[in-house]
């Protein structure tokens, strides 16, 4: 049930819930949307010997689980940190606002600015790590109007540093990144890429010879423009 909910709804975070500030929360593999209704009994002698109850309060709780990996060479996912950052705070800085809306477009999505419990529930040895965040609303659940996006194919605009050798790190620019499936240098695959933001990916240059690697990004719509680029050895 939750893995369903978890490919169906997209889930963004921000520090203050203002338009353009909000992050994608990466790495979903597990997503649990709840409501926590106060009731209290109203039995009377009209009820006829049956129980009756009235919602008082409620609130609302997100539980999300995501892998972060944990190669040093990998950034950490922006909506991750922002979270992360919660942690052993008070006040202010132990909260988020947090949305999740249904990524197909239909009228479902809501917002609350939340509490954040972040903790690590699974580890090994492996190159990822499981978090659960749980997000406590503080305040009114308030439905939005659904902020989705119609994806459309990526676009590259910028790569730097140029000349990168295998290995090193090339930060890319452009749009549409967000759900990119494959990062290519030439016919290459990147040995391993973050999605910061929709305009912003880090990826890791594979080996090759030195030489013309242009750069593609795919996502589930279409694979981007080549955008040119030479590489190191």
């Amino acid at each position: 049930m939750s893995k369903s909910l978890a490919r169906r709804f997209k889930v963004q975070v921000s520090a203050t819930g203002v338009d353009g500030t909000w992050l994608g929360l990466a790495g979903i593999n597990d997503l649990s949307p709840t409501e926590n209704p106060t009731v209290q009994g109203t039995d009377d002698y009209d009820t006829d010997g049956f129980n009756g109850f009235e919602k008082t309060m409620t609130g609302g709780k997100l539980v999300a689980k995501v892998t972060r990996p944990t190669t040093a060479n990998i950034p950490s996912d922006p909506g991750q940190e922002l979270c992360r950052a919660t942690r052993f705070q008070f006040n202010d800085a132990a909260r988020v606002y947090v949305r999740w809306f249904d990524r197909y477009g239909a009228d479902e999505a809501y917002q609350m600015q939340a509490l954040v419990d972040w903790n690590p529930s699974k580890t090994g040895v492996a190159d990822v790590e499981e978090i659960t965040i749980t997000f406590t609303g503080d305040g009114v659940v308030a439905p939005i109007a659904n902020p989705y996006q119609d994806t459309a194919k990526p676009i590259v605009t910028a790569a730097n540093p140029s000349g990168a050798a295998a290995t090193e790190l090339v930060t890319i620019n452009g749009q549409g990144f967000l759900g990119a499936t494959s990062v290519k240098f030439g016919a290459t695959n990147a040995a391993a890429f973050q999605i910061l933001s929709d305009s912003v990916i880090v990826a890791s240059m594979p080996t090759g010879s030195a030489g013309a690697a242009n750069i593609t990004v795919t996502n589930a719509v279409g694979t981007s423009d080549a955008f040119s680029y030479t590489r190191g050895a």
